[in-house]
């Protein structure tokens, strides 16, 4: 009895410290998982963590890539955002060998562009695309412009240069026809209606216009003896002219091209010191105005006020219907920069003054107001929100100008662009075009929000310039529920992808 009273609590205490190793054991596993744990988070954390020398590697990376940027682009992206502007595309036009190229046009939204051989680019403005080339047959003449002009059937372009004109198709850059011109150009032609203008170098203001005739289809494919397609199938033979129509006489030589003032008539302005304005559809003068000294910088035109810069150190503003002078301010030394009038405002590059703004709205000032004066270089060739954009040739360098007090926002050198030219004087699209083929469309940020700008009910996708494909907004298809995911996981395929982007994030 004794025995069996020691063995009952014996087995209770066996029974309890089985129990007690049990919880203590299971207790321990416990954390040892979460230690476990909380080792893996941590190593996945560790790998995951770029270490210094890859985040060394990769700025060293986006360093190369800028420098290509740099190198390949004519204004390099980091650059031109300075500006307010992006870039739209780049492209390189395709020419033989070493060939440099000569100059480029533009009419309207339409790009031209041509080398030293006389073979003449189309590019689309929406992309840069080449839609076509063709040759004026001809190495030794210059070309001044390239102008589309209508026709009976189709647009064509025509080629003007010094010693005639080349009329290619608007489409596919067919040579159609060349002609010898009567007077030899000394400036580029402009559009004024179904005419293009220009001037020569012995006064005369030429008004050249395209006559077509011999319009036929032409049966040219055929599929066996005696059978031939037809014709409304097959494109057109015809023969196009640019033929001279119209002719004005202002006093010695033409030195820019002209100026087409809506609703008023071309503006001329001559080395022999006189500004004239012709009647656009039959070249009659409406009035001459003459200076004591020659004019070479082409005349602007805004709000009924034509605004020109000449050697008799004059800033002339004239009334557009009479000719008449509303105010004048002289200057120390003569002016040969052309003026640009935009709104409140005209501002002129002026010898040992710099940028120079002036009121358009002087009141009774006969001798002009002056808003303020920069040190910037160059003349501007466009106005965004962000202020004026100058371009000096000689230096090669744009500059953004302050439109409140004239200090210079941001500055840049683009060695390589040769050729700088704006669509517009408000909001333009800025080409570049270097001696290589390369050519650059940038625009203003602004502007290309504006045309991204999308609804809640549509997205709209840009086709071309002239053509726009709305789409219905349609919701994305709902991903099945899954577990919420509580410890970070890093693949490891994309962890080069996390060490550049935290480079390029130090970077910045």
């Amino acid at each position: 009895m004794n025995q069996l009273k020691f063995l009952i609590p014996t087995h209770f205490m066996f029974i309890y410290g089985s129990l007690m190793l049990c919880m203590l054991n299971a207790n321990a596993h416990a954390q040892s998982g979460v230690a476990i744990s909380n080792i893996v988070t941590q190593s996945i954390l560790v790998q995951s963590a770029p270490s210094e020398k890859q985040v060394e590697l990769a700025k060293r990376k986006l360093d190369t890539l800028k420098a290509d940027a740099n190198a390949n682009y004519l204004a390099s992206p980091n650059v031109i955002t300075q500006f307010g502007f992006q870039s739209v595309w780049q492209t390189t036009i395709p020419h033989r060998g070493v060939t440099l190229f000569a100059g480029m046009s533009l009419d309207g939204n339409e790009i031209f562009a041509w080398d030293k051989l006389g073979v003449v680019t189309r590019l689309k403005p929406s992309t840069g695309t080449v839609l076509w080339q063709g040759s004026t047959q001809s190495k030794l003449d210059k070309i001044y412009s390239v102008t589309v002009l209508p026709a009976v059937t189709t647009p064509a372009a025509i080629a003007l240069t010094d010693a005639a004109t080349v009329a290619f198709e608007d489409e596919s850059g067919a040579l159609l026809a060349q002609e010898s011109l009567r007077r030899v150009p000394a400036t580029a032609g402009v559009k004024a209606g179904d005419c293009v203008v220009f001037g020569d170098g012995e006064g005369r203001v030429i008004w050249l216009k395209l006559a077509e005739s011999n319009i036929a289809k032409v049966a040219t494919h055929r599929d066996a003896p005696g059978e031939f397609s037809s014709s409304k199938d097959l494109g057109q033979r015809r023969t196009l002219l640019c033929r001279e129509v119209f002719a004005a006489m202002s006093l010695g030589k033409v030195v820019t091209a002209p100026v087409v003032a809506p609703g008023y008539g071309v503006l001329t302005v001559s080395s022999g010191g006189e500004v004239s304005l012709f009647n656009a559809t039959n070249s009659k003068p409406i009035w001459r105005y003459k200076s004591n000294a020659p004019f070479v910088s082409k005349p602007n035109f805004l709000d009924g006020v034509v605004y020109v810069a000449g050697k008799d150190q004059y800033l002339h503003a004239l009334d557009i219907k009479t000719g008449k002078s509303k105010w004048d301010w002289f200057n120390q030394s003569p002016l040969v920069n052309s003026p640009f009038a935009t709104a409140e405002m005209v501002v002129l590059q002026v010898p040992d003054e710099g940028l120079v703004a002036f009121s358009t709205s002087p009141g009774d000032k006969v001798s002009g107001i002056i808003l303020w004066k920069s040190k910037a270089t160059g003349n501007v060739i466009t106005r965004t929100k962000d202020g004026l954009i100058t371009w000096d040739d000689a230096s090669r360098t744009m500059t953004l100008v302050d439109t409140k007090a004239g200090g210079i926002t941001a500055s840049a050198n683009l060695p390589n662009a040769r050729w700088v030219s704006s669509t517009s004087s408000v909001d333009g699209t800025i080409l570049l075009l270097c001696d290589d083929g390369r050519m650059q469309q940038l625009r203003p940020i602004e502007l290309m929000k504006s045309t991204s700008a999308v609804t809640p009910t549509e997205r709209k996708t840009t086709v071309n310039q002239d053509a726009e494909v709305v789409e219905p907004a349609t919701e994305p298809a709902k991903e099945p529920a899954t577990e919420p995911v509580t410890e970070p996981v890093t693949e490891p395929a994309k962890e080069s992808e996390m060490v550049f982007s935290a480079a390029r994030n130090s970077f910045m």
